[in-house]
């Protein structure tokens, strides 16, 4: 009986030192208690249990509290958020700063110019919200916000989207500005509905083998410029196909096809065209006020567009076709006319140094170099060439009813060159030349002699070097 008196009062002594060591001391005190008769087998077995048990809602509490403790990490961007990811937000922003210059003798003058200067903060709340805001810095008109919209993203097949952002409408469109082959974008570009403010369904099925989104927009675009419209509401889709992504032979898993539609009774207000060459010069322009006349009434603008992109180790092709039907015009003193606008482009990106460019979520994805460049160790990063040829055509009824030759020109075709030095994944270097032909000559301005200087023919260089963060 003393030895047992003895052992017990041993092992109350441990059991302070045993609860702070763990389950493998909690055991070890539990086989020692039994080969002394302190404990017998059922007893053994019930304190284990009761351990175990306790042993479970500690570890449980333990992970509920490293789960809500905030991490903060770079990642492209500076990540902060809870450690399992139910919250987060990330801060980033964008630049790129330009250098252009023309081989004719513009009276344009060759400048430097911030082409873009943003921030942005995006992130998830709750797992199943996600949210986007992001202001543009450069420019000195009102409107700064470029997006503002909050997802409910819970299943990826039925996602929805309300606030300001890009409609659902055209692959060059909905390609990050930061990923976009060249320095700017495609006639065709200017022919699509941008960003608008509305609510969208999207979402994709089969591993992205089929994406779709479908809205229901304002159709006067920004909040910004909101002009009191007073007419239905713009409908825009799109819907993308990967055919061969689970059926066909690997090199033809990319190939994606893919379709937008947009239909909207204009406001008057909203008869308003620019299209540019890729040196952003106007050369179409299409206002309220055309010629002597002022438009009165517009019925209908329907807008098609037809896509394809492909990726085959370095190699990205993209081509599209977009075209705009305009029906029931009328300006004062006219009969009401129908007219259309129509551009077309096919463009190439080969990656010399071997990275291979992604479609993701139906767009061209971020190029990230295989080995950054580094000075000290010699590596140069990664280096991409492209081209792309494009055209623009108009009908002949714009000259006779809605602009003047020459301040407009309703055809024209170009040839863009590309180099792109990408030093990392947010670091890169571009330089385009584009070789835009007009049907007829345009107006540029007037010379240091006073006459109207005329042009054909541009020529155009643009260095850019951008900066995400």
């Amino acid at each position: 009986m003393r030895k047992l008196y003895g052992t017990i009062l041993f092992c109350l002594c441990l059991l302070p030192a045993a609860a702070s060591a763990g389950p493998l001391a909690d055991q070890k005190l539990l086989d020692f208690l039994k080969a002394n008769g302190a404990l017998t087998e059922p007893q053994v077995r019930e304190i284990k249990a009761t351990l175990d048990q306790e042993d479970k809602q500690a570890q449980q509490i333990q992970a509920e509290k490293e789960a809500r403790e905030v991490k903060v990490r770079y990642d492209e961007g500076l990540k902060i958020g809870l450690q399992d990811k139910s919250f987060e937000m990330r801060i980033g922003g964008l630049i790129q700063t330009d250098f252009l210059m023309f081989q004719n003798s513009y009276p344009i003058k060759n400048d430097f110019d911030i082409r873009r200067a943003r921030l942005s903060v995006e992130g998830r709340l709750y797992r199943d919200f996600s949210y986007r805001l992001e202001a543009e810095l450069e420019g000195s008109n009102s409107d700064h916000l470029i997006d503002a919209y909050i997802n409910y993203d819970a299943v990826p097949w039925l996602q929805v989207r309300m606030g300001q952002f890009k409609e659902p409408f055209s692959f060059e469109q909905l390609t990050a500005d930061k990923n976009l082959v060249f320095t700017e974008r495609s006639f065709g570009f200017y022919l699509t509905p941008g960003r608008d403010v509305g609510l969208m369904l999207h979402g994709s099925v089969y591993d992205e083998a089929i994406m779709y989104g479908v809205g229901v927009f304002n159709g006067d675009g920004t909040d910004a410029n909101r002009r009191s419209q007073k007419d239905a509401k713009q409908v825009t889709g799109r819907l993308v196909f990967k055919p061969l992504q689970h059926l066909g032979p690997d090199f033809l898993k990319s190939l994606q096809i893919g379709g937008s539609y947009s239909s909207a009774r204009l406001d008057t207000s909203d008869f308003n065209v620019k299209v540019k060459t890729p040196a952003r010069t106007t050369f179409f322009t299409v206002q309220p006020r055309a010629k002597f006349h002022m438009t009165e009434e517009i019925d209908d603008l329907n807008r098609y567009g037809a896509e394809l992109a492909y990726t085959l180790g370095p190699v990205a092709l993209m081509a599209e076709y977009i075209k705009n039907d305009y029906g029931g015009v009328k300006l004062s003193d006219t009969e009401p006319f129908d007219f259309s606008m129509r551009s077309w482009y096919a463009g190439l990106l080969v990656m010399l140094t071997g990275e291979r460019p992604e479609l993701k979520g139906g767009v061209l994805g971020k190029i990230r170099p295989i080995r950054d460049f580094n000075i000290r160790t010699g590596s140069w990063g990664a280096w991409g060439l492209g081209c792309m040829y494009q055209q623009f055509e108009a009908d002949k009824i714009v000259y006779e009813s809605l602009v003047y030759a020459g301040n407009s020109v309703r055809k024209a075709d170009s040839f863009s060159a590309a180099i792109n030095w990408y030093l990392n994944a947010m670091v890169r270097f571009s330089l385009d030349y584009s070789r835009t032909r007009f049907r007829d000559p345009l107006f540029l301005g007037f010379d240091d002699s006073g006459a109207a200087y005329y042009e054909d023919i541009e020529h155009a260089w643009m260095a850019r070097l951008q900066l995400e963060f």
